[in-house]
């Protein structure tokens, strides 16, 4: 990972958007049951969940990208602060990643907490995602339409399994056309957008 600080502004745009919870548990890389607890016992502030108006009552709730840094602090960090000490930690945090404090270590007493940690590492994992997204295509002249790797005729889901369980070196030797990087877009795009929740 680079020290360099990275904030919202270096993204792009496709990926500054109401993100659902898979999209956000994929981007933090924790579980979806977590997630759902957080929204729920309040650790993600109110502020940071979506109003959108395409979600549809009852659907899962929306949140805002500012949502990813929050919960990337709250499952490494927050945890083991006063509630207090993680509500101000948090609102330095919102102010790191969208560019309006370079404060990159909070300190106080013994409590020593890295800023640009949690900002950097979901920053990054948001890139990962919107890149993932981009390389997916859906034609209905390919495999009847079901998603694949941009360039391959090789579907995102199989391709993410086949990492889950299957060495590196083995899936480019026998699928010539993927790449490293497809094998990673593959696993995060599947953790992002779960195909039990597209068949249904």
């Amino acid at each position: 990972m680079t020290s360099d600080l990275r904030t919202f502004s270096d993204l792009p745009k496709s990926i500054l958007r109401p993100l659902t919870l898979d999209e956000v548990a994929a981007i933090v890389d924790v579980d979806r049951k977590v997630l759902v607890r957080m929204v729920k016992v309040g650790d993600i502030p109110k502020s940071a969940l979506s109003r959108s108006k395409n979600t549809a009552i009852g659907s899962q709730p929306m949140l805002k990208p500012i949502a990813c840094p929050i919960v990337q602090f709250q499952v490494t960090t927050g945890h083991q602060l006063s509630s207090q000490l993680r509500r101000r930690l948090v609102r330095e945090i919102v102010n790191v990643a969208k560019g309006s404090s370079r404060q990159r270590v909070f300190e106080e007493g013994a409590v020593r907490v890295n800023m640009v940690g949690a900002v950097t590492m979901s920053i990054s994992r948001m890139a990962a995602l919107a890149s993932a997204e981009a390389a997916v295509i859906f034609n209905p002249d390919i495999r009847g339409g079901l998603p694949v790797m941009r360039g391959t005729r090789i579907g995102v889901y199989e391709v993410a399994d086949l990492y889950k369980v299957e060495p590196i070196q083995y899936i480019l030797e026998n699928f010539p056309t993927l790449t490293k990087e497809h094998l990673e877009q593959a696993s995060i795009y599947a953790k992002a957008h779960p195909l039990n929740k597209i068949a249904s």
